[in-house]
């Protein structure tokens, strides 16, 4: 079926630059100017081929109807749909992510849940290279993103058609770069849509690389033992293990928005199912060497160091939930809060405090405890 695109908010999605950007990539040429108002277009390679009128007025009433003709014009050149031709046209404002599961995956055997899960983890794999491009270096990020972080993540859009099959295709949009040096090796700072893509690129690049050393005989507590890798995190190999889980393999492919040009070449990771397991066991050893600093705790005081209350030090063991797990978070509480630790600790009261989380050895320790506060409205 040979879809037509009338939707006027649709086309008005793809700006100049946008289709300048799709027409030099295939061999147009930028002929005269009329007005500027309308740049015309020809193409060596389609001698017959007629002239293009590319509108430059977005805010004119008929910037819609002209984009529409120059979309069924490619179509009818092109020999493909006007819907192919159209995503590929805003896919030129955009970086962008393609995941396809390995080995045979078929439509039929997918679930609702399987796609939802599959939806979520490539939600996950966005947000941890998001967050690598606005902290780079840690190896884990906890807590709540950034409203910078989450509003990239909600311009992020997957192509109509994802619910048809578990292939998925993400667009993340970037400004034009108009003629700036290349982002990667730039002194000028890219936007950070493009950041957290180059983040992306080089996590996912690094995380290759680990994973063939691991599969190759190397220590894994060697090789995720090393300074932080950029963009390499445990929730990128969260991500990771997921998605090969659930596609049994997965490929990830890159490419760069052509209104921005970008310093590297597109990247291309494949992800062996067998791979889950070491990305997994990865985030687990990233995360005991990361300390977490400003933590908010909350949770209830479940030991006395020393168990008679009138012999009470400061020294008691808090239950704390750490990465979705359990742990017992030693805690040196300041003497002028003895009585209220005391009473928490007696009826069972939750209790907050801030600090800096550390592992040393078995044990978890909060370091610098601050703010401690009981929960109000108990006895």
């Amino acid at each position: 079926m040979d879809v037509q695109i009338r939707d006027s908010a649709a086309l008005r999605r793809v700006s100049p630059a946008m289709l300048r950007a799709y027409l030099e990539a295939h061999g147009w040429v930028h002929e005269q100017t009329w007005r500027n108002r309308i740049l015309v277009w020809s193409n060596t390679h389609h001698a017959q081929a007629p002239e293009i009128l590319m509108p430059l007025r977005e805010q004119s009433d008929a910037y819609a109807v002209r984009i529409s003709e120059v979309v069924a014009l490619l179509a009818d050149i092109e020999g493909r749909s006007q819907l192919d031709v159209y995503y590929d046209l805003i896919g030129a404002g955009a970086d962008v992510i393609r995941l396809r599961p390995l080995n045979g995956v078929g439509q039929s055997g997918w679930t609702l849940a399987d796609r939802v899960d599959f939806l979520t983890r490539a939600r996950d794999l966005v947000m941890s290279a998001a967050r690598a491009a606005e902290r780079p270096g840690q190896l884990v990020y906890r807590g709540r993103a950034s409203g910078v972080v989450t509003d990239y993540v909600r311009g992020v859009r997957p192509l109509p058609g994802y619910e048809t099959g578990p292939e998925l295709t993400l667009h993340s949009p970037v400004t034009a770069g108009y003629g700036v040096q290349l982002d990667m090796g730039d002194t000028v700072r890219a936007p950070f849509p493009r950041r957290a893509t180059i983040a992306l690129n080089g996590g996912l690049r690094e995380a290759d690389r680990k994973a063939a050393a691991v599969l190759g005989g190397e220590k894994i507590s060697d090789v995720f033992a090393e300074a932080a890798s950029p963009g390499v995190s445990a929730n990128l190999c969260d991500a990771v293990a997921a998605l090969a889980r659930r596609g049994h393999g997965i490929g990830v492919s890159l490419s760069w928005a052509a209104v921005r040009p970008a310093g590297a070449s597109d990247g291309e990771f494949v992800f062996a199912e067998s791979a889950a397991d070491v990305f997994a066991a990865g985030a687990e050893l990233l995360r005991q060497n990361s300390p977490f600093p400003d933590a908010h705790v909350t949770g209830e005081i479940v030991r006395l160091d020393r168990q008679s209350p009138a012999k009470f030090d400061g020294k008691a063991v808090v239950l704390y939930q750490l990465d979705d797990r359990p742990v017992a978070l030693q805690v040196q509480f300041d003497m002028a809060d003895r009585d209220e630790v005391l009473r928490a600790f007696r009826d069972g009261i939750a209790i907050g405090l801030d600090g800096d989380i550390h592992r040393e050895g078995r044990q978890y320790l909060l370091k610098n405890p601050r703010n401690f506060t009981v929960a109000s409205g108990t006895p």
